[in-house]
């Protein structure tokens, strides 16, 4: 069949019928030979990428421009800092600090032969590859399991001839059982295996569109797409992570019975699982970029406002990548968001049988964070993009500090006990005893060479820095401290929940300094953070009725 004819944009604009032979991705029009010739020689169009306009059949050079996060607003520039696309009012706002901002055209300068092309490439290859043997994997399983009830209804047919007619009953029931099974196993691996093929679609569909790009869009285009894509590929990748681990491959058993005489049953019908036999490791460049952060220690302190809470406390305080704050909030049993100016956002209610909540971390490089419920002894986790519930975790202490250190989640109990537990599957890896009292706040950190873990042990009335071995580093003796903060260069910042103090101490575990006091504001202070440029301090006051809010200077 014929091609459609492509009109010349402008031409048609004019009044005038000419044929489109060329495409300009940027003016997204098509131009005929003399409007060709006059696109290329006006000095502002000149840069413009052509194509011809039959690769735009059945495609589409239409990339998101707009900012997330500024309504009315176009991305243009990229922060290497930050390695995101960035509108004018970002650049005002949050990333004034940031030490490399480019416009857009150049930074995707080479684009076609960098490393984010091929690591992309090599990403979507991977999923692609991983969903394959994932669908080829669920189809065999699904074959298996009709050829597994054949055998085992022989074998039942088989036991059968031994007994007497009186069993009939039973024999039937035994049967009625596989049919249910393999109908459940079916019907499951059915389902695996139709999300699975849905998953492949999707990473093809991604593949196709950055091999359409790579062939025809222009550098900026291109750049711009791979910097979009990024966030879906990682949500692939993170989901597809923690979806094979679920998966198990059933079978079918039957056990008979030795003793025919004694027999209550026919014989029982078993299910046998075993992991999943695809392996898939989301790959490591896809993980949390690390920041560059201005390399700057407060010297103190400026308030800026305070925020009322109105119903409940805020008990923990965790922040986003793009210095939104997540507050723990333990009598609402919420969690919400809030913007760096303490304007509310959004939030959801977590499920409590007993108790509260108390402590939140982020997991890095996810749109996830991780909440606990002390009384209940669970970790919940939670989509913090649109404020939904997800698994649950059961432990077995109660969980009050929390913190992720790449797939580790760490929490403390309240008995000065921190467990290790590895995030996808729930597994306790270890327990350190580290004190005797509650451990209500972990951050993570490092120094030149070791993963460290910066605990608060609240009962004890102590300070305690180890390694993620276990290894003791210091313990620094500090009145009731609850919160617990890092700057830019490691020091460590407390809060004194009787003494009103917002201590911080230096590397070789000696306090430093008292930055803030009860006539700066601090009243029972609980949780303590910066931003993540480190130009805020947040303090959750007054026993978590309020939220302070600071200027560092």
């Amino acid at each position: 069949m014929a091609s459609k004819i492509v009109m010349c944009g402008p031409c048609s604009r004019l009044n005038k019928s000419s044929e489109g032979l060329k495409y300009c991705t940027d003016c997204e029009d098509a131009l005929c030979t003399d409007c060709t010739a006059l696109h290329s020689a006006v000095k502002l169009l000149a840069s413009h990428h052509l194509v011809d306009v039959s690769v735009t059949s059945g495609n589409t050079f239409n990339i998101k421009k707009d900012c997330n996060d500024h309504e009315g607003k176009y991305l243009e520039f990229y922060c290497s800092d930050h390695d995101c696309l960035i509108c004018r009012t970002c650049m005002a706002n949050t990333h004034r600090t940031c030490g490399k901002i480019q416009p857009i055209d150049v930074a995707a300068e080479g684009c076609r032969t960098s490393s984010m092309l091929e690591n992309v490439s090599k990403d979507i290859a991977s999923l692609l590859i991983s969903t394959k043997a994932l669908s080829e994997d669920r189809q065999k399983k699904k074959t298996s399991v009709g050829q597994s009830k054949a055998k085992v209804l022989k074998e039942i047919v088989k036991f059968r001839q031994k007994i007497n007619y009186h069993l009939d009953q039973l024999e039937n029931k035994c049967c009625s059982e596989v049919d249910i099974l393999e109908s459940t196993i079916s019907k499951t691996v059915g389902n695996e295996l139709s999300e699975a093929d849905k998953r492949q679609h999707v990473i093809q569909n991604i593949w196709e569109q950055v091999d359409f790009f790579t062939k025809h869009g222009s550098e900026s285009q291109l750049f711009i797409f791979l910097n979009t894509v990024k966030s879906d590929i990682s949500r692939q990748a993170v989901s597809l992570q923690d979806l094979i681990p679920s998966l198990e491959t059933n079978d079918i058993g039957f056990e008979p019975s030795n003793l025919i005489s004694v027999m209550k049953t026919f014989g029982s019908v078993t299910k046998t699982s075993i992991p999943c036999s695809v392996k898939y490791q989301h790959p490591k460049h896809m993980q949390a970029q690390t920041l560059t952060i201005p390399q700057k220690v407060p010297t103190k302190f400026e308030f800026e406002k305070k925020v009322n809470i109105l119903k409940g406390r805020i008990t923990c305080i965790a922040v986003t990548i793009d210095n939104k704050l997540l507050l723990c909030n333990d009598e609402a049993k919420q969690i919400s968001l809030m913007d760096e100016t303490g304007q509310h956002l959004k939030s959801c209610t977590v499920n409590v049988t007993n108790g509260y909540i108390w402590g939140i971390a982020i997991i890095p490089g996810t749109n996830e964070a991780i909440v606990t419920l002390p009384s209940d002894r669970l970790i919940q986790f939670i989509n913090i993009t649109n404020f939904t519930l997800g698994r649950q975790i059961h432990v077995n202490i109660n969980p009050y500090g929390v913190a992720v250190v790449k797939d580790v989640v760490i929490a403390g109990s309240k008995s000065g006990e921190v467990v290790f537990i590895e995030r996808v599957s729930g597994k306790c890896l270890k327990t350190l005893k580290v004190g005797r009292g509650q451990i209500l706040s972990i951050v993570p950190g490092v120094n030149d060479k070791d993963e460290l873990l910066y605990c608060c042990e609240t009962g004890g009335n102590m300070i305690i820095c180890l390694k993620v071995d276990g290894t003791r580093i210091f313990s620094k003796s500090l009145k009731e401290p609850v919160g617990v903060a890092l700057d830019s260069k490691g020091n460590l910042y407390v809060t004194g929940y009787s003494s009103n103090y917002l201590h911080r101490i230096i590397s070789d575990a000696k306090v430093d300094a008292v930055f803030l006091k009860g006539f700066d504001g601090l009243n029972q202070p609980l949780a303590v953070a910066f931003n993540k440029t480190f130009e805020k301090l947040y303090i959750s006051n007054e026993n978590g009725k309020s939220v302070l809010i600071f200027n560092c200077k």
